[in-house]
């Protein structure tokens, strides 16, 4: 016979052996049972679903063996995990098995199945009531894997598989999470009634004083019905959270008094505290639809009216969970939920003088198709008066425009101060510049100006 004959039937034989010798497999679950990490600590005790081995030769009377059940890495049993296993054990199939525990131990369940009636491939063998008493699954996205060996009585040789089987029976994840999609539609209105961008223009939920916006509050609606330590009951916020402590970080200059509140599906309004740049408030289970439910929070701003919004503010949204039984859960959110905009421009310079000895001016190009109209408004030092001048306010034609600094506003006192102005045009169509001139030396400052409210972005 040739090599390559002899080679061939090796192959076959080998791929016949190998296919029957994988046969048995562990048929249930079919897929993982997911658990909330909310429901748990590391030693929270945790049942597992029945698992189920279907063998994969058939066995005759008195070829008995061994079943040997371990946890994975990081995981242990409890102390009588084994026998209410083998209290819950169920057969199916044709023949006949009787299962004792072998043995037991924290990390190990062995059990010796006598055959009594001849089995073959349809012979199911069902575990139920492992239960874990240490483990990883109170870290989301953590999994539990069970290791199923069967081999002879003597444990010397493996039957049914060359080695052992493995199933993924847990996973975990969060069931309570916090969904902020960006909201860039409002927008500061430069021609408000009170005055240029005290408002916000009517747009969407915006309207006049009040600007709102809405971030999600998921209780276990993400597709995956995370479970409690029972593997049975569905985890529920307003059965098992205690509280949603929500943070909105961000500008509220020029906030009405009280005026940060939000809105959940359920008994709100609810009012902030804000301070330092934060509003805080509370959604407890009494805010919250059942699971699985996705609960919009619709905060909203009321301008005090008083004075310039700005043309540019970024909020940012997160939260902490606090639960019934595991850790606190922290919920992200976005650091850029709420983006505010204008339907103007602001440029502005920290430092001017109206020195009557220097040449003290500004220049505005205006790119528009349009003459655009603008406004000024001037900062003194303490204590020292402000007069505004005919240049307070106007109109900027197309092209360059020069505008004299005393024209705007003189001080009483110290003849320096800053100013603002507001532009009835989009930002990238306005540029900028303040310019101080000594007749006498001939020194000269150049000073761009710059978008206040926007990490002092220059005009360029």
């Amino acid at each position: 016979m040739t090599k390559f004959k002899i080679k061939a039937i090796t192959l076959a034989v080998a791929s016949v052996c190998g296919s029957a010798a994988y046969a048995g497999s562990i048929t249930a679950p079919t897929t993982a049972t997911p658990y909330a990490v909310e429901s748990m600590t590391a030693t929270t005790d945790l049942t597992l679903p029945p698992i189920t081995y279907t063998m994969g030769v058939a066995r005759t009377i008195a070829q008995d063996f061994t079943m040997i059940f371990t946890p994975s890495a990081g995981a242990t049993f409890t102390a009588n995990s084994c026998a209410a296993a083998l209290a819950g054990f169920a057969q199916g199939g044709a023949g006949t098995v009787v299962v004792t525990q072998k043995r037991q131990s924290t990390t190990e369940c062995a059990y010796e199945v006598d055959v009594t009636a001849d089995t073959d491939t349809t012979k199911t063998l069902t575990f139920n009531g492992f239960v874990l008493d240490t483990h990883t699954l109170n870290t989301a996205g953590s999994s539990f894997t069970m290791t199923l060996a069967l081999k002879d009585l003597g444990e010397t040789a493996f039957i049914d598989n060359v080695g052992p089987v493995t199933k993924q029976m847990a996973t975990s994840g969060n069931a309570l999470t916090l969904t902020a999609a960006q909201d860039a539609a409002t927008l500061a209105d430069v021609n408000d009634e009170v005055g240029p961008l005290f408002g916000f223009v009517t747009v969407g939920d915006d309207a006049d004083a009040v600007a709102a916006a809405t971030f999600v509050v998921g209780n276990n609606n993400g597709g995956t019905n995370f479970v409690l330590p029972d593997g049975v009951t569905p985890w529920d916020f307003t059965l098992h959270g205690t509280k949603i402590d929500v943070t909105v970080a961000g500008n509220f200059q020029g906030l009405q008094t009280g005026g940060f509140f939000a809105s959940p599906p359920l008994a709100g309004p609810i009012p902030s505290i804000v301070s330092n740049g934060t509003a805080t408030f509370t959604l407890l289970p009494a805010n919250i639809q059942v699971q699985p439910s996705a609960n919009g929070v619709t905060t909203t701003f009321t301008s005090a009216r008083t004075a310039s919004l700005g043309t540019s503010r970024t909020f940012g949204v997160s939260a902490v969970g606090d639960v019934q039984t595991g850790a606190d859960v922290a919920l992200a959110g976005s650091s850029s939920w709420w983006v505010w905009g204008a339907n103007a421009s602001q440029l502005m310079t920290p430092y001017f003088t109206t020195f009557s000895a220097y040449q003290s001016r500004f220049f505005l190009l205006n790119n528009s198709a349009d003459a655009v109209t603008y406004s000024a408004e001037c900062f003194a030092e303490t204590g020292n008066a402000i007069t505004y001048g005919s240049a307070k306010s106007g109109s900027l034609a197309v092209g360059l425009n020069k505008i004299d600094a005393a024209d705007i506003c003189t001080f009483a006192g110290a003849t320096r101060g800053s100013v603002i102005f507001t532009i009835n045009a989009p930002i990238e169509k306005i540029k900028g510049s303040y310019q101080a001139v000594n007749p006498a030396t001939y020194n000269l400052d150049n000073i761009l100006l710059v978008r206040p409210y926007a990490q002092a972005k220059t005009t360029e």
